[in-house]
This record gives C-alpha cells, structure tokens and sequence, in this order.
C-alpha cells in the first residue's frame, strides 16, 4: 500500500515537470525533457498497474481465506446446535412441573393469592397492611429455588 501512495505522489510530480516543461518549450518541437518525462510517466504507469494487480490479488486471496474461515465456523455452529439437540432431554421425558408449595404463613398465602389474581404490590400491600418493599420480599421469597 505504501508503494502505491509513493508510487502515485511519483506520478504527480511527474505530471507537474511535464506540464512544465511544456510551457517552456516551443509549441512545435519536443524537447528531450518532455520525452524524458513521457517515457518515466509510462514506466510510472506500469509500475502502478503492476502494483495495484498484486494489492488485489492479494486482497482475493484474503477474502478467500475469510470466506473458508466463515464456512468453518458456520459448521461448528451446525456441528455444536446438533450435539446441544442430541443432549437434551426431550420434553417427554422431563419431569412434570412441580405442584406449587403452599407457605406455611398464612400472610404470605393471602399476598401469593391477591398477586395470583392479577394485583400490583402496592394494592396488595394495602389490603393486607404491609408496605410494598415487603409485599416484594414475599413475592421473590416465592421465585427462590425450594431447599434440598
């Protein structure tokens, strides 16, 4: 990639001599300058087209290893979702839900029922006379995990 900005600022410079150049000599006859510059601008120009053709080529060449990389993983994936498929239980041989637990405290039981019925904390908490940070507190003590 440096080669080509050098390559290109080569090339501009190059174009600058030569209109240069131009401008200083007779309008009829060209000069030994001029055919100078027009055979190092042609070399120029080949340089640059060999220059680019090898970016490019290089550039296939990374899209291809990017496209076989891609290819690769996506197998992976399928090879990983397949194995994950074959290692879980299906659902008919999972176990039933269990029943939920009935609280032992007959308060906690009024505020899982108020909440089974649709009502918010803070109305619970008005018709059972607690505050809303404890109406929540009986409501996550019911999502905890059942003890071993």
């Amino acid at each position: 990639m440096d080669s080509l900005l050098i390559g290109l600022a080569a090339l501009a410079i190059a174009v600058v001599f030569l209109v240069t150049a131009r401008r200083k000599a007779p309008a009829g006859a060209p000069d030994a300058a001029s055919e100078a510059v027009r055979r190092d601008l042609g070399r120029l120009v080949d340089e640059l087209k060999v220059a680019v053709r090898d970016q490019v080529d290089r550039l296939d060449r990374e899209v291809r290893r990017l496209q076989e990389a891609v290819a690769e993983a996506e197998r992976a994936r399928l090879a990983l979702d397949e194995t994950r498929r074959r290692l879980e239980p299906s659902p008919a041989a999972s176990p039933p839900p269990a029943a939920p637990k009935i609280p032992s405290n007959p308060l906690h039981a009024r505020v899982f029922e108020l909440r089974d019925s649709g009502k918010d904390p803070a109305d619970i908490g008005v018709e059972t006379g607690l505050e809303v940070g404890e109406v929540e507190l009986i409501l996550g003590l019911r999502r905890m995990p059942p003890r071993a």
